[in-house]
């Protein structure tokens, strides 16, 4: 079930890809084009890894930090009982 939690893992994991991807634009507006190529190369292939493994290491890590959005609490099971 997923929890209604603003700051979460996933829900981190994606503003990081976001404002990382701005830093990207921001580079290649700027002209330093090799380094904008090879930050977005390095996403690219993290993604794929992602893809192909489901696993991502940044979304492991701000796990323990943040906790997941999607939990298995004992409260919401016995939440859904009572409104059974």
């Amino acid at each position: 079930m997923k929890a209604k939690k603003l700051w979460c893992a996933e829900r981190v994991q994606r503003l990081m890809m976001s404002l990382f991807l701005l830093l990207i634009l921001a580079l290649l507006a700027k002209g330093y084009s090799v380094a904008g190529l090879a930050l977005l190369a390095f996403m690219s292939i993290m993604l794929f890894i992602h893809f192909v493994f489901d696993f991502c290491p940044s979304t492991v890590i701000l796990q323990k930090i943040f906790g997941s959005c999607y939990c298995e609490c004992k409260e919401e099971d016995k939440n859904n009982e009572n409104q059974l």
